[in-house]
């Protein structure tokens, strides 16, 4: 068991916010994805789709009533002749007819395939909850580096105007000696060529915050005006073990969950298919109601309605080998869903191991760049002192003070790449979404 990287970003600076800005958190940044994020929204779309999917009537459970109306008219001219030498001339006969009904036809048998559509759909919107923590789950890994990338940003920004402020204080240091005449003019320009390069990378690092930041609004789906600064201070706690990792992910990955879910779906579908292999039962019944007025013709009128009611049988004789093929494709499928299950299973345990060692690597490199830090802040302060006693040249105090915001950088640097890689492993792990 190892305790967790304790990363506090100010450890050695103090931040002051902008008076009316929100300070945002890592947690308040995951609140906001999970309200705003249009990706997560999609998937829970998705997701109810799957829902309204899900229902019997879709799986071909419920019978299916439909009723029909029609209204016919007519204005005929006749001329009829009969055996007897009568005959029944009109001009412009009427003729009307009503046919109504209502009519049921419901399948009471097809070789089970019903039931196995019905499962197959109850497993699909179990795919689309999965997909929808999946989706989540990546935001908030997503939404985890952008959050460190402005961090870091904001770090290293920082540093960098510490020491723009240590470089304007020396330039009016050696401006004042050269107009006392106490050293050469090549020093001031020394002093003032530093100065600008510092300048230069401050407005660098500025920039690269304010997109960084610009970068993480996009992921919580808020607008570019929104005015945050990210918080200074960020202290993990938590224990990291291998192998409670290893084994939460191996019960827990989403992805693995959903490859599971995807070999059931297989089998459900080969299920469906043989379902059309044997014969299906139909009851068919329904109520009509038919009325015929005429002003011509053997009928003045006529009224008929009553119900109806019957059973069919569909036998599958020969369809060309088709079925044979989709079931055969659907087996390969099968196949393939069972492989790309194995191969899950081992690229989680790969990637898991890979992510462990990836932090105990930063761990131990935070573990020495801070020991580092210390070192090369005491070498600053010696430096410092003795360029003041005029023992040590401005060149070799400059070296000294680069040489400390640089081990500041690195170790912040260390800590990032350490918090990236615990959150890798919450992410294979399942462990992300209960933060």
């Amino acid at each position: 068991m190892r305790n967790s990287l304790i990363i506090v970003w100010s450890l050695l600076l103090i931040h002051t916010t902008v008076s009316g800005q929100v300070t945002l958190s890592l947690k308040e940044a995951y609140e906001l994805a999970l309200m705003h994020n249009f990706s997560i929204q999609i998937a829970s779309n998705e997701l109810e789709i799957a829902k309204k999917n899900n229902v019997i009537g879709e799986a071909g459970m419920l019978p299916n009533i439909n009723g029909v109306i029609n209204q016919d008219n007519q204005v005929i001219d006749t001329k009829q002749k009969f055996l007897s030498g009568a005959e029944n001339n009109r001009n412009g006969a009427r003729s009307n007819s009503l046919n109504a009904g209502v009519e049921l036809n419901w399948t009471l048998f097809n070789g089970m395939k019903m039931f196995a559509t019905k499962k197959r759909l109850a497993e699909l919107e179990a795919m689309g909850s999965l997909r929808l923590k999946q989706q989540i789950e990546l935001t908030l890994s997503r939404v985890s580096r952008a959050y460190l990338d402005a961090l870091l940003a904001k770090e290293q920004w920082f540093i960098a105007t510490q020491l723009l402020k240590i470089g304007e204080k020396r330039l009016e240091v050696a401006k004042a000696k050269f107009a006392a005449g106490k050293s050469a003019k090549s020093e001031v320009l020394n002093v003032q060529v530093n100065l600008n390069a510092d300048q230069a990378n401050a407005r660098k690092l500025e920039t690269l915050y304010k997109n960084n930041k610009l970068q993480l609004l996009q992921l919580l789906g808020l607008s570019s005006s929104f005015v945050f600064e990210i918080s200074d201070a960020w202290v993990s706690t938590k224990t990291i073990s291998f192998e409670a990792f290893k084994e939460s992910a191996l019960q827990n990955n989403i992805g693995i969950q959903l490859s599971k879910l995807n070999k059931e779906v297989s089998l459900s579908r080969i299920n469906e298919l043989k379902g059309d292999r044997y014969p299906s039962v139909q009851f068919r019944t329904g109520y009509n109601y038919t009325q015929q007025e005429s002003e011509a013709g053997f009928l003045q009128s006529s009224n008929n309605k009553g119900l109806h009611y019957g059973f069919g049988v569909n036998f599958p004789v020969f369809n060309g080998f088709d079925l044979h093929r989709k079931i055969d494709i659907a087996r390969i499928n099968q196949r393939s869903a069972e492989l790309y299950f194995k191969d899950s299973v081992q690229k989680l345990e790969i990637a898991v191991s890979q992510a462990y060692e990836n932090y105990l690597s930063h761990l131990a490199l935070y573990q020495f760049e801070d020991t580092n830090v210390n070192l090369s802040k005491e070498n600053y302060d010696l430096a410092r002192d003795q360029q003041e006693n005029g023992l040590l040249s401005i060149n070799d105090l400059r070296m000294a003070e680069v040489n400390y915001m640089q081990s500041m950088q690195r170790k912040f640097q260390a800590a990032y790449e350490a918090k990236l890689s615990e959150i890798e492993l919450e992410r294979l792990s399942g462990k992300l979404l209960g933060k």
